[in-house]
């Protein structure tokens, strides 16, 4: 894909339906995937070779380029939110890759396996909500960014089963794997939380109230965090259940024929 990436003169940080808790969300989001996905990418190619099953080690491989191809893109446009210069970000974002690096270094396959698993139970949830709510096409959204979030998140529905099918293939274990999505979705939210506080601070001052997260919008962003790992917690859970939306085939559609390359 070649997305538009807006000009720094042009952006505002409050770019999803004019609304700072949901733009500082995806904001986060993109931060932190920029990160996560190379350690994707390198959890899943560790554990290739002991996959006993063809089918399932194509779709790892498939799943590991799609991971690639969010993250180059991501880049792209996180240096245009960089470029604002938010006092302390790029230090909360050290400590991100630190953490990543760590988890590669000193935890188990198991663990790398279960994170993963963890945040892609999280996202296949997030993926449905936003593309049927209508936000990324919404007046207000600015066109280049809901762009980038409609592709990443058709694609996160597309690899939805990969995760859990590796874990279940490899590892098995409810209660591991329930507590894995704690983990992971935790430190997911843990990070954009902070990312959300560090930027609405510095916005306040350079844009006013319309950057301002209230304790509404804290209790929502709270509630909306909690159901989806909750769900993806339940013993019963498995992502093969979804019923997938028909407007996600004609998405993908789309996609493909505006993509450079669908290799």
């Amino acid at each position: 894909m070649k997305f538009e990436v807006p000009d720094q003169a042009d952006f505002h940080p409050i770019y999803v339906m004019g609304l700072a808790s949901v733009s500082y969300q995806m904001t986060g989001l993109g931060l932190y995937v920029a990160l996560l996905e190379p350690f994707i990418v390198k959890s899943m190619r560790r554990v290739m070779a002991q996959i006993r099953d063809e089918k399932l080690k194509e779709e790892v491989d498939r799943f590991c380029r799609q991971e690639a191809q969010h993250y180059q893109q991501h880049e792209r446009f996180n240096t245009v939110v960089l470029a604002h210069g938010y006092p302390g970000l790029a230090e909360r974002i050290q400590v991100l890759r630190e953490d990543f690096e760590r988890f590669l270094n000193e935890e188990s396959d198991r663990f790398r396996i279960g994170f993963v698993e963890g945040f892609e139970a999280n996202t296949t949830q997030g993926a449905l909500f936003l593309l049927s709510s209508g936000v990324l096409d919404h007046p207000k959204t600015q066109p280049q960014f809901g762009e980038l979030f409609k592709w990443h998140m058709l694609e996160e529905i597309e690899h939805r089963n990969v995760a859990f099918d590796i874990y279940e293939h490899l590892f098995g274990g409810y209660l591991y794997r329930a507590r894995m999505c704690w983990v992971a979705q935790s430190h997911m939210a843990k990070f954009i939380g902070d990312c959300t506080a560090i930027m609405s601070a510095a916005d306040v001052e350079r844009y006013g109230d319309v950057c301002r997260i209230t304790m509404r919008n804290a209790l929502e962003q709270f509630v909306a965090r909690m159901v989806p790992r909750v769900r993806s917690m339940l013993p019963s859970y498995t992502p093969h259940a979804y019923e997938i939306p028909r407007r996600v085939a004609t998405l993908s559609a789309r996609f493909s024929a505006m993509a450079e390359s669908t290799a």
